[in-house]
Parts: structure tokens; sequence; C-alpha cells
């Protein structure tokens, strides 16, 4: 199957600490980005990596990625403004739409949702919640779900291409929904069936500096 894919790297070091974008952050001397990208830039079945930069950034990526798979889109004012430019870019019909500092997925992971693809519309992957969750009103805890119900995102999220374009058309309509992912889109603006297949804790996305601390405690 094949299919393309959307690295959304557009971000900023600033939870972090660092002065530059995270996605330069190197362990073991290769930068996060690289080693994102390495899956993809093996998989046969990858077509197009479309990566979503910040302009002034353009030249550092070049001088990083030299693969002929890959192209480059300037991102948004917000993630999903940068997966929807991104997607302008895909031709198959097929796309994963993935955070660009989240180097720790799996081969099998990508494999299990290439397959999910042929069954569903769209599959992403997901971890059950490990800590016990309360809702919160005014600073007091209200309510307590059954955490069995309840599982943590991932990326890379899979897609028909033509029903992530839709929905993120859609979402353009409706400023007031702002989705912390792109599997949330189908979720409001489709009645797709969205594949869970199982994460991995290890699939963590460097955000703050207590993830920088685990890839520093990873190199030990």
């Amino acid at each position: 199957m094949k299919y393309s894919v959307i690295i959304v790297a557009a971000g900023k070091g600033t939870r972090t600490g660092l002065t530059y974008n995270k996605v330069f952050y190197k362990i073991n001397n290769e930068p996060i980005i690289c080693k994102t990208l390495r899956l993809f830039l093996t998989d046969e079945d990858c077509e197009r990596i479309v990566i979503s930069i910040a302009p002034t950034e353009q030249k550092d990526f070049e001088s990083l990625i030299t693969s002929p798979k890959v192209v480059y889109t300037f991102g948004g004012a917000t993630r999903q403004e940068s997966a929807y430019l991104g997607l302008a870019k895909v031709e198959s019909d097929y796309v994963m739409i993935h955070d660009g500092v989240r180097p720790f997925v799996k081969k099998e992971q990508i494999e299990q949702l290439k397959y999910a693809l042929q069954q569903d519309d769209a599959a992403l992957l997901m971890v059950p919640l490990i800590d016990t969750i309360k809702e919160v009103t005014d600073g007091y805890a209200i309510h307590t779900p059954k955490r069995e119900n309840y599982f943590a995102a991932q990326t890379p999220q899979a897609f028909k291409t033509s029903l992530i374009r839709y929905c993120h058309e859609e979402a353009r309509k409706h400023p007031e929904i702002i989705a912390s992912d792109d599997a949330m889109l189908c979720e409001v603006f489709s009645d797709a069936r969205i594949k869970v297949i199982e994460g991995s804790y290890d699939n963590i996305k460097i955000t703050t500096k207590k993830d920088i601390q685990q890839f520093e405690d990873s190199k030990e």
C-alpha cells in the first residue's frame, strides 16, 4: 500500500528550554528529525515525505535531509493549519500525519497502520492511560471516569487522503473548533470508523524539559 507522510516540524523549543527548534536537538550526534524520518525514508511503500517547516529553517533542513522523497511546505500558525497545508502536497491515496519530535515509533506500528487502512478509513496509535484521571471544575475534583475507557493518542495517525482532506476543509469553515489532533477532525466532521492500533509508551513526544532529560538518560 503506497502512502505519503506529513511530518509536522515547524515548532519552537520554548517549553524544552532550547533556543532553537527541538527537531534539531541531537541524541548520539543525530538530530531528532533524522531519527523520526528514518522509518519513512527506508519504507518502500512511502512515496513522499512532506515536512512542514518554518520558512527561516529551510536551509537547515536541506543541509540534513537530501532524499528525493522529501518535499517541504511552510507551516501555519497552528499545528492544525500546518497539517492542512501539508495535505496540498500529498498525491497518494493514503496519508499519515506524524509529529517531527516523536522519533521512537516502531516499524511494526507503521505496518499495522498500513494494514488497518485496507479495512478502515482511518487509524491511530493509542496507549491505555496508566494514572487515574479526574474531571476538575473551579479547582475541585468532581468526577472520576472509568480509566479503562480512556486512551492517550499518539502519532502517526493514518487516513484515506480524501477523508482527512475533506475534514480539514470543513474545519476551516468552523474556526471555533480547534482540534488537538487530526483524528479529532474525523470524529467531528465525518462518521468514519477510526481503528485503534496499540501504541508504545516509548513513543513519546519531545515537548518539555523532562522529555529532554529522558533523551539524555537514554544516552547512558
